[in-house]
């Protein structure tokens, strides 16, 4: 996953460049020829780390949080095997992508769009130092900016990521019993639970 998110990163970086106030009016390729000669291949990194870090503590977060809601859920409802309601995910997902923004995904974006406009005026630091320059100058707080929009976004993927998963998971059991368990039916529910989320949330993801 880390090596795809290093693949990717490049394209995610100009990405939030062109969307800084003072790069709105530049081309994608203006900004990448400004990048790359300010501060070469390394500049198409910057934020990377925040982005990396934010990935990996938030895909634990997400689904302990999924868990403990959904079988808190259906203690309090009496749920019995195979009738649980698709309620219950979506309000679970809903759930866990509000824990992952709140704790996580806002702060790390915070920081992924200070570093890349930091690299963008030549003054590139590092994920501690930045940290640590705006915890001192502009308190905690301004970590998370911009809460509301990255809770509507992660909030609709992980509730309709999860939802998507656990019915099409019920489904193929209720159908082929002894696939339960295999790593090739978890994969392909994975996929189109993923394809699903993206086409859902779309939207949200390009306001936000």
């Amino acid at each position: 996953m880390l090596t795809l998110l290093y693949l990717q990163y490049p394209a995610e970086f100009l990405k939030t460049r062109r969307q800084l106030p003072e790069a709105r009016a530049s081309s994608f390729l203006s900004i990448a020829r400004s990048t790359y000669h300010t501060n070469g291949i390394a500049g198409f990194y910057s934020g990377c780390g925040a982005l990396a870090t934010s990935n990996a503590l938030k895909a634990g977060i997400r689904f302990v949080s999924f868990e403990a809601v959904r079988d808190y859920l259906d203690r309090i409802l009496s749920t019995k095997p195979g009738q649980r309601s698709p309620w219950v995910n979506v309000f679970a997902g809903l759930s866990a992508g509000v824990t992952e923004s709140l704790l996580v995904v806002t702060p790390g974006e915070a920081l992924k769009t200070r570093l890349v406009q930091k690299a963008a005026t030549g003054q590139a630091t590092g994920l501690v130092k930045t940290t640590a320059q705006i915890l001192r100058h502009e308190g905690p707080r301004s970590l998370w900016r911009g809460f509301g929009p990255v809770l509507c976004k992660q909030g609709t993927n992980s509730a309709v990521r999860f939802s998507t998963f656990a019915i099409l998971q019920e489904k193929l059991y209720a159908k082929y019993p002894n696939s339960k368990g295999s790593a090739a039916g978890t994969l392909a529910l994975g996929g189109l639970s993923g394809i699903v989320t993206v086409y859902v949330s779309v939207e949200v993801d390009l306001r936000g």
